[in-house]
């Protein structure tokens, strides 16, 4: 956006560092990084370059519900991204850890570092992850940390407590790494990557030069094509003997024993929890996950605990395959601060101070896609709050992204946020290939893309609506060719010049013809909403004065804040009278207004 930016960070050489597991994507999320993709973000293209496996997820299921998902080479991922940043053009990474923020009459005008370094800055965007005030555990051992090895911002909450900002806490946790020649694969179930992959970003519409090379300098980084040797995951699971150690152990985890107040995420939760909860299953699935090309360290998906040391050896070695594992790093929880992000305006700005941003676990979140998606919106939306302009709003009808930041704002989250395709009402229109479309006018007004790839975008745009219209308008054998392809869902036959276009444009038409009934009832629900949407909300009504408001609801209302009416009926327990009654009062309010 050609905006001077600084990056701040405790260690440049921990930038991308995948704390947890080395994948990206997966059910919701993978289409949440087609639409960082779409949206100018580096996170789909840094994923398709360092992968080492790719998997579509759902694949017998309909396309809406598709979801790619890869595993990375953990260092490569991580040093392609620092590269990345180091040849940006107006951004500054500096090695610092942020002590606190610098405020002048109610807004953020700075921060505040370790070295007694200030930096001054129009807008500011937090994104501390796990690290603030971060607190690791390992049975009732403890140790400061966002994660094992690096620090703990210590200060910083502080800061953000005396702007007027509520924290709370929130509780995260990672299985043990284990030696891969210290595995018997023997007797375990191998899952290897798709024959044709799906990759994340939209290489139909980018340059090639944008996969390694950087046109300015020459400079050549880090990664290999795309889905090419790609590496097997193995599948294992628990045992009764997994279950009666977890059990026998209860009290020395850190979270069963009181030690841990932040509340774990319940969507992927850990051992102890998978046992106490679900006690009808007779075993659970864990996957052993590689980390890299060059490293032998394998990742145990589903172990996450924090059990002491020596239960986690007895655990681990109690599962087929794991049964003479060496252990290299010990599974742990962390605590940390969070901001309940109803304090957010939908601009993900600070309610409380102006000019402040938060993105990513500070707001409750888990998961590197969702964190990648508020930083983008974040980082946007600083840039046009400094230069007087109206914030990306990206509603719920177009991205899995306008959900997530509209559910964080209006509902809150008592607990890690995950995304999930049930969240989304709309989903039918989420496709993963369809993002670019999606998002191609927000990508353009806010010049997120290279001229070049509007270009490509707004004709692949163009083809594919010109497919559609002709398939439905023009006969074949029996009919038109739309009732022949939704009569006959394998997608044969075709018209041959159809066949001449990308797969990623045949794909897409064949979408909005097959499932048109489908789509076509979600965009008359759209129509039947958007008037909600549009009815601003004052930001100074009083609720409390409101004849006929439910208690209950103005309460709520005054809580939350809502910009409008949409967002207003999706806060737990406002119903559609309470709505009926605000609407009346705002039209109320815009009759006495004056008019020129």
């Amino acid at each position: 956006m050609g905006a001077s930016t600084l990056l701040l960070t405790g260690n440049i050489d921990t930038i991308a560092q995948m704390s947890c597991n080395p994948a990206i994507g997966g059910q919701a999320k993978g289409q949440i990084v087609r639409e960082i993709d779409a949206l100018g973000g580096e996170m789909a293209i840094n994923t398709d370059v360092t992968g080492i496996q790719f998997r579509l997820l759902n694949e017998s299921k309909g396309p809406a519900v598709q979801s790619p998902r890869a595993q990375c080479d953990k260092k490569a991922y991580q040093f392609r991204l620092k590269h990345t940043l180091e040849l940006q053009s107006n951004l500054m990474v500096f090695q610092a850890t942020v002590s606190g923020l610098i405020f002048k009459a109610g807004k953020v005008v700075g921060c505040r570092t370790n070295l007694d370094i200030d930096f001054l800055a129009h807008t500011v965007v937090i994104t501390t992850g796990t690290f603030l005030r971060g607190l690791m555990h390992v049975g009732q051992n403890k140790n400061e940390g966002g994660r094992l090895g690096d620090f703990s911002a210590k200060t910083l909450s502080a800061s953000l407590m005396e702007a007027g900002i509520e924290l709370q806490r929130l509780k995260t946790g990672t299985p043990p790494r284990v030696l891969g020649r210290s595995i018997d694969f023997s007797g375990l179930q191998e899952q290897k990557g798709d024959l044709e992959p799906t990759l994340f970003a939209f290489h139909d519409t980018r340059p090639p030069e944008d996969l390694f090379h950087v046109e300015q300098t020459g400079e050549q980084r880090l990664g290999w094509k795309p889905g090419s040797h790609q590496i097997s995951c193995w599948m294992t699971h628990t045992t009764p003997l997994s279950e009666k150690i977890v059990r026998d152990n209860l009290h020395k985890s850190a979270m069963y024993s009181g030690e841990i107040k932040g509340i774990g995420p319940r969507y992927c939760p850990s051992i102890e929890d998978k046992f106490v909860r679900f006690a009808d299953k007779p075993r659970h699935l864990l996957f052993l996950e590689p980390e890299g090309r060059n490293t032998n360290e394998y990742y145990i998906n589903g172990l996450s605990t924090s059990l002491p040391f020596d239960v986690q050896l007895d655990l681990v070695h109690s599962i087929p395959g794991l049964e003479r594992a060496q252990l290299l790093r010990p599974a742990y929880a962390v605590e940390y601060d969070f901001a309940p992000p109803t304090q957010m305006h939908l601009s993900l700005e600070s309610r409380k101070v102006e000019n402040l941003f938060l993105a990513g676990q500070i707001n409750g979140t888990s998961g590197y896609e969702e964190a990648a998606a508020q930083g983008l919106v974040a980082g946007v939306n600083a840039v046009m709050k400094v230069r007087g302009q109206a914030p990306l709003t990206i509603a719920r009808h177009e991205a899995y992204i306008g959900v997530l930041i509209d559910d964080l704002v209006t509902k809150g989250t008592t607990e890690p946020y995950r995304m999930f395709t049930s969240r989304a009402e709309h989903r039918l229109l989420f496709n993963h290939g369809s993002a670019e479309y999606r998002l191609f006018e927000h990508a353009k007004q806010h010049n997120l893309l290279s001229h070049r790839r509007i270009q490509n975008i707004s004709r692949k745009i163009e083809r594919t609506h010109f497919w559609v219209t002709y398939l439905e308008s023009t006969k074949t054998q029996g009919g038109l060719w739309a009732e022949a392809l939704r009569r006959n869902k394998d997608r044969s036959p075709l018209p041959a010049e159809l066949l001449a276009e990308s797969k990623e444009i045949r794909e897409e038409v064949l979408y909005r013809v097959i499932y048109r009934g489908y789509l076509e009832r979600e965009d008359r629900q759209i129509e039947k909403l958007k008037d909600v949407e549009k009815i601003r909300i004052p930001a100074d009504l009083d609720y409390s004065a409101i004849a006929g408001l439910r208690r209950e609801s103005a309460i709520k209302l005054q809580q939350f804040r809502p910009e409008n009416l949409g967002q207003a009926s999706r806060i737990s327990g406002v119903n559609p009278a309470d709505i009926s009654i605000l609407m009346v009062r705002i039209a109320a309010n815009h009759r006495r207004e004056p008019h020129p």
